[in-house]
């Protein structure tokens, strides 16, 4: 332990949740502006657990982006990684475009998680079609 340890705070251990809530920030902060919409969508992530947006952050700070996808890959299992992937997904789109940081990101994670785009396609049209509100024009 050096002498300067005590000062630089103490370091989080990421958990399956507080590793989405991660992986979540660096999707909504891809373009730089994190607007009121996506801070509720980051909100119903949380569900008012302030630890895990804490823990989150600790890690964020400790682990710069875009080495901190290697941390949440490590961290989460084949199911949570496919979960995970698919909030990601949802987060970016929802405004109806994705812009070119988002998807930068989002491949990133695919190619981390080992998750291949045949496996993605499907949920990727159905998140479209989701935030395709003019089908009910």
């Amino acid at each position: 332990m050096g002498i300067f340890d005590k000062l630089s705070g103490k370091s989080a251990t990421l958990t399956p949740k507080s590793a989405l809530v991660v992986s979540a920030i660096t999707v909504i902060a891809a373009d730089g502006i994190i607007d009121e919409a996506e801070i509720n969508d980051l909100a119903k992530i949380v569900r008012g657990d302030r630890k895990t947006v804490d823990t989150a952050m600790q890690v964020m700070k400790a682990n710069p982006f875009p080495g901190v996808i290697d941390l949440i890959a490590s961290t989460l299992d084949d199911k949570q990684k496919l979960a995970t992937l698919t909030i990601l997904c949802d987060l970016a789109m929802s405004d109806g475009v994705l812009a070119g940081e988002e998807k930068k990101i989002l491949q990133m994670y695919m190619d981390k998680f080992g998750i291949p785009e045949s496996k993605l396609a499907p949920v990727i049209d159905m998140i479209a079609l989701k935030n395709d509100f003019s089908i009910f024009s």
